[in-house]
């Protein structure tokens, strides 16, 4: 068997990406001081909350040792990398080549719905980490959330980074196409509780 119908579509798991983002943000515009430790687990932890909302199980470190796989009652769904250094084009490979994917009826053929990229880049370098995901991509079995967050160097967080927005895209057979743009920081989010409490 396999989920019903859109459920957990490539749309809900950006939607909710970007709602756990903002929700227990490691830093706010007073305490700065989030090292990429803190934003890798923070990362671990959104995951992990999208896919209990999801009706998934978690497991980390699994599937060809990527970061995270997503796990129905019927299989693995989802394959997640997340990256501090960029696009990376081993974790693209990790994501895109086949692997062991754990299914409850044996003998029987399953591919992932989806697999997920979440990672950072500097500002200039969107459109040239888009062009370069699209070429990998191709011949891919199943679609890519490309989750990107633009920054731009600054000493003013201990991190060095200034994060701009999240970009998030998708990249299928057709191409790639964009899906959303939010803010970063959740006190940019206008007419929030956290842009109001800044305020």
């Amino acid at each position: 068997m396999s989920l019903k119908g859109n459920w957990a579509s490539l749309e809900d798991f950006a939607t909710l990406f970007q709602y756990f983002w903002y929700r227990d943000f490691p830093i706010d515009p007073i305490s700065t001081g989030a090292k990429r430790i803190d934003w890798t687990i923070h990362i671990g932890i959104v995951i992990r909350n999208i896919a209990d909302l999801m009706g998934f199980v978690t497991r980390f470190e699994r599937g060809g040792r990527k970061d995270a796989v997503l796990r129905s009652a019927y299989g693995d769904e989802i394959a997640v990398e997340w990256e501090w250094e960029g696009i990376q084009d081993n974790e693209l490979k990790k994501l895109k080549d086949p692997h062991k994917i754990w299914i409850k009826d044996e003998g029987r053929e399953k591919l992932l719905k989806y697999a997920v990229l979440v990672t950072y880049t500097p500002t200039p370098n969107i459109e040239k980490d888009c062009n370069h995901v699209t070429e990998k991509w191709e011949g891919a079995q199943w679609p890519l959330l490309l989750i990107l967050i633009d920054s731009d160097e600054s000493k003013e967080f201990s991190s060095g980074k200034y994060f701009k927005n999240i970009q998030m895209c998708r990249f299928d057979k057709n191409g790639h196409s964009e899906l959303r743009l939010a803010p970063a920081f959740p006190w940019k989010v206008s007419g929030t509780r956290w842009y109001e409490e800044r305020e």
